[in-house]
């Protein structure tokens, strides 16, 4: 078996695990941290293909990341409030979770999927805490999440997001060394 399909199974693996343990720190494998993009084109070589759209948002870099994702899968580029993938360059989401689809009652999985490409690094730890609980945290009182430098906003605009569950969106954090984060739209945020 080639190398790079077995590593994008094992790659998609991970991904699922992820959303299977919200809030904790997993590690892609084969990432050339070197290389542009390396986690985020991981990524997507695990979830995009010609039957689904993307739309990358973001600082300057979003152009060259979204033309490297429809050159390597075949996604369609799409704006945002159609997109099934919504990548963010950066920590800051811009509103793509208020403006990203969040599905139908008849068909909720139809919500979109976010990926936040963070750069390396944490940000300086934040004074509000955040509390995860749901699906997959076995703790009563929740955990906090385990990927340092998120803003607090952006767990705030999940929470908006996601507040008409089942319909809402996923989102994944991911890192250029490879760490990745998943938040299932089942998974419930409290920011205080």
């Amino acid at each position: 078996m080639d190398a790079e399909i077995l590593n994008n199974q094992q790659n998609f693996r991970i991904l699922l695990e992820a959303m299977s343990r919200p809030g904790r720190l997993l590690r892609l494998g084969g990432i050339e941290a070197a290389a542009p993009f390396a986690a985020a084109l991981a990524v997507g070589d695990c979830l995009l293909d010609h039957e689904v759209s993307l739309c990358v948002i973001g600082g300057g870099e979003a152009r060259a990341l979204q033309a490297a994702l429809v050159g390597a899968t075949q996604g369609r580029a799409e704006v945002p409030e159609k997109a099934d993938y919504l990548f963010i360059v950066g920590a800051r989401g811009q509103g793509a979770a208020a403006r990203a689809k969040r599905g139908r009652l008849e068909a909720p999985e139809e919500g979109a999927t976010l990926v936040y490409c963070l750069a390396d690094g944490a940000a300086a730890s934040q004074r509000l805490q955040v509390r995860l609980q749901g699906p997959g945290i076995a703790r009563p009182g929740g955990i906090a999440p385990e990927m340092p430098g998120v803003p607090p906003a952006e767990y705030q605009a999940l929470m908006a997001a996601n507040a008409d569950y089942p319909l809402g969106v996923d989102a994944f954090f991911v890192r250029p060394g490879g760490e990745l984060m998943g938040l299932p739209r089942s998974t419930r945020i409290q920011v205080g």
